[in-house]
């Protein structure tokens, strides 16, 4: 009968210790959050990566990015900036986790008028054909 109970208690302790270090595994990769980015890509090459995380604002001026003040606009740059024959620019905004291209001197305005993207749909991406821009969420 001591045998047993010796046993049995044995048991319950390999259980509880496997139960303990099968949760501290489990809990950290149930609470981690996949990090997920923006990648703008112009002509199918990488032109941007940027954390979901991060609000953020950037110019395509281009087949450059750069980060740029929340208060940057189309008519805070110069004419010749503006200019569709010239240059093409876009904005894209990275807030609360969604993107969205605020602003662009395309011809046909499908990409600022298309919903911001976010990790619920980032499926669908965002694109401006005219300029070559693909805004999109990766892993």
């Amino acid at each position: 009968m001591k045998n047993k109970k010796e046993l049995n208690v044995i048991l319950g302790i390999v259980i509880v210790v496997l139960l303990i270090a099968g949760l501290a595994y489990l809990i950290p990769k149930l609470l981690a959050k996949p990090s997920q980015k923006l990648r703008v890509l112009k002509n199918g090459e990488i032109l941007l990566e940027h954390d979901l995380g991060k609000d953020a604002k950037f110019m395509i001026l281009d087949q450059e990015a750069k980060e740029v003040s929340f208060k940057d606009s189309l008519s805070s740059l110069s004419d010749d900036e503006r200019n569709p024959s010239m240059h093409e620019v876009n904005f894209i905004e990275v807030k609360d986790g969604k993107v969205l291209c605020t602003e662009s001197n395309c011809n046909n305005q499908i990409c600022v008028h298309t919903p911001a993207i976010s990790a619920e749909n980032a499926d669908l991406p965002i694109v401006c054909l005219p300029h070559g821009l693909i805004l999109q969420i990766v892993n």
